[in-house]
């Protein structure tokens, strides 16, 4: 069940254990390893993976840290049953070694930000209850607000952009929203902090939610799309190279 680590593709000690978890981790997604059966012991997945004890032994206490394993004392070590949110609350270890190259992390970014914002915006269209649509509109009212004054707008574009996700009613864009909210938060940092920035934005969401009160789910997908696009080429026209 567990692949040997190919070690021309590893460097350093860290780059074991990250391995090792990954692995655990995509095996638990594939469904090949379930609730409440017992890994192997460190001796043995040692072996498997073709490493010594010692990374084997850090990738256990860092998945028992992240909550998918426990370790039972004078047992073993167990997967929990375990949520997507479980899964995917550390995923910002994932960028921290190539926060120094912050167009490549921009650029990541915003490929996860259109793989869930689009769709969350057709089905947002679809699905949005009236409360919906007021706390979109209080949001774009408070944008507004920010623009005018000249302020600082991350706050009320993340509000928008949450409340977009949330009116999909789509429980696990939900949770996974939730997980990426430091990512997201970079983004919409960087975003803020550029000149300009606001008022194209503003006119974005305006449509957007122009689109979601229609219930025009393709035009909303559309512009959601566009929207991002236009803030993706912004930022990384700027961002050091």
């Amino acid at each position: 069940m567990f692949a040997e680590i190919d070690r021309r593709k590893i460097q350093g000690f860290d780059g074991f254990y990250h391995k090792i978890v990954e692995d655990i981790k995509k095996l638990i997604v594939q469904g090949s390893l379930k609730a409440g059966m017992k890994l192997p012991s460190e001796r043995v997945l040692a072996e498997q993976f073709g490493v010594s004890r010692v990374p084997v032994r850090e990738a256990l206490k860092t998945l028992e840290f992240m909550g998918i394993v426990q370790h039972v004392r004078g047992d073993g070590v167990y997967i929990r049953s375990v949520q997507i949110h479980d899964l995917l609350q550390h995923v910002e270890f994932a960028v921290q070694d190539n926060t120094a190259d912050i167009q490549q992390t921009l650029e990541e970014l915003f490929e996860v930000r259109e793989a869930i914002e689009v769709k969350a915006a057709q089905l947002a269209a679809i699905r949005r209850t009236e409360k919906d649509l007021q706390i979109l509109q209080n949001a774009v009212f408070a944008m507004e607000n920010d623009v005018k004054m000249h302020r600082n707008h991350k706050q009320s574009s993340m509000d928008f952009h949450s409340g977009i996700i949330n009116a999909s009613q789509n429980k696990i864009l939900c949770r996974i929203n939730e997980a990426l909210i430091n990512l997201h938060w970079l983004s919409r940092q960087k975003s803020a902090e550029e000149g300009g920035r606001g008022s194209i934005a503003l006119d974005f969401h305006s449509k957007l939610l122009e689109a979601i009160r229609q219930k025009d789910a393709l035009s909303a997908g559309i512009l959601m799309k566009e929207h991002l696009l236009q803030a993706k080429r912004a930022l990384l026209h700027n961002a050091p190279k």
